[in-house]
């Protein structure tokens, strides 16, 4: 075995840094198109049809499991759509909202509107030299509520009071809304008897903001705003079950509260909502790539493994994945690259998170199969210990292919989540949805459930 040389070390390293999990857009050089096969059913196709096939306005669901690739596709769809002269505005709900606190329409509406109106001042777009959190300034200013003592408070509690004189007075309620729990309850509370007045309010600068897109954009077809980072409302252990309820209350509710007059809404949804109420609030969901068919052997499925070894070339480079894994099979594949693929479940997440471990325990190059063995090994300990009871509803999602879902209740709801957010189990379509269980702990699971045939969670499932 040769030691590594310079060189070696300093393309490890490069190609370490190009393994990075991070959103892409189309046009970044590591973007590998993930439906770009005969047959394949683009989620992000179908989103960009139903707005081009609708005239004025749509609202459409969209969403993602951690690291499946959602908000990637969403700037793909964003790039789509600016491609046919859309004008396209996007909005981070979390630069305002607390994933781990419970929302209403209130709260919610405030935050669609601010950020509609951050979203246009990046186009240098202007609404009468007044963005959204002046004017809600200006309204509350007006009104009964104590803003003044809330801005009292709010200098007590963090460092707005050492440079308050230098922001206006909307940035004063925005930074309230970011960081202040006791002003957002006031706030709400506040707005809680005044929502057709607030949905008015808010219909009516966004109608403002759009005149004045049209003035500068006069040839669009369309304007769209996409409203991202929804889906990561889940609370934490402590509030899990009243984030759910009230995001759950809100999407079979007020679900048409965020419908925008003359605009089409993209709204990233929590995924779980097709668990608690699948027929309200249908969302289009981001599968994970493919590996195997859904039959008794898990048969291998070509277009993923084409997929992802395209990705895996674009990311180690030119020749790269020669001068790592060593020379080609037959048919040109890299059986150390395929051992690693087979690993990762088809989860881009896992995929990045393996290589990198790889190229951690490299030694020599290329790199021998030990080295593959250790970190994938190390990958597996990482979803371990499992648990008996999930270990059997693992099992009957195993075996069934379904997610068995015991009831609809938050709390399985949250429960089943936890399991695709953390890439237990795997989301997958071939045109009607499906789940599988990681390949890296069949095996666990599957001695877990015959070890302890009489697990309580096993008597609960379909």
């Amino acid at each position: 075995m040769n030691p590594l040389t310079a060189s070696d070390r300093d393309f490890l390293k490069s190609t370490y840094q190009n393994l990075a999990d991070r959103p892409l857009n189309p046009s970044d050089p590591f973007y590998e198109p993930p439906y770009a096969y005969e047959g394949a059913d683009d989620p992000v196709e179908a989103m960009l049809n139903r707005i081009t096939f609708t005239q004025v306005q749509s609202l459409q669901l969209f969403s993602g499991f951690r690291g499946a690739g959602k908000t990637t596709e969403l700037f793909r769809l964003r790039h789509l759509l600016q491609q046919q002269g859309y004008v396209v505005l996007y909005g981070d709900a979390l630069q305002y909202l607390n994933p781990a606190e419970p929302i209403d329409v209130t709260i919610l509406l405030v935050v669609l509107a601010g950020s509609f109106s951050d979203a246009l001042q990046q186009l240098d777009i202007e609404i009468a030299d007044e963005p959204y959190w002046t004017r809600l300034w200006n309204y509350l200013t007006t009104t009964r509520i104590t803003v003044p003592e809330a801005t009292a408070k709010l200098e007590v509690e963090n460092p707005l009071k050492d440079y308050v004189g230098g922001l206006t007075a909307g940035v004063d309620v925005k930074l309230a809304l970011q960081t202040t729990p006791g002003f957002r309850q006031r706030l709400r509370e506040f707005l809680t008897t005044r929502v057709a007045q607030l949905k008015a309010d808010v219909d009516k600068f966004v109608e403002d903001g759009i005149k004045r897109i049209r003035k500068n954009y006069p040839n669009a077809p369309g304007i769209v705003f996409l409203f991202d980072s929804l889906e990561q409302l889940r609370g934490s252990i402590s509030t899990e079950d009243e984030v759910t309820r009230s995001v759950e209350l809100f999407f079979s509710h007020h679900i048409r509260m965020i419908e925008v007059p003359y605009v089409h809404v993209v709204c990233c949804a929590p995924p779980w909502l097709q668990f608690v109420m699948p027929n309200i609030a249908p969302v289009v969901l981001i599968p994970n790539v493919k590996l195997w068919n859904n039959d008794d052997r898990r048969s291998r499925s070509a277009a993923g493994w084409d997929f992802l070894r395209r990705l895996l070339r674009k990311r180690f480079g030119e020749n790269g994945c020669e001068r790592f894994f060593g020379p080609p099979g037959a048919g040109g594949e890299f059986p150390g690259a395929d051992r690693i693929i087979e690993s990762s479940g088809g989860h881009f997440r896992e995929l990045m998170r393996l290589l990198q471990e790889t190229l951690t325990r490299t030694r020599s190059l290329p790199v021998n199969e030990d080295a593959i063995e250790l970190a994938i090994q190390a990958v597996r300990r990482s979803f371990l210990p499992i648990a008996i009871e999930d270990a059997h509803w693992l099992e009957a999602i195993g075996r069934m292919r379904t997610a068995g879902l015991p009831s609809s209740r938050a709390a399985d709801a949250a429960r089943l989540t936890r399991f695709l957010d953390t890439h237990f189990v795997l989301y997958l379509t071939n045109g009607e949805p499906w789940y599988d269980i990681h390949p890296l702990i069949r095996d666990e699971v599957s001695s877990i459930a015959a070890r302890h045939p009489t697990g309580a969670a096993g008597n609960r499932l379909i």
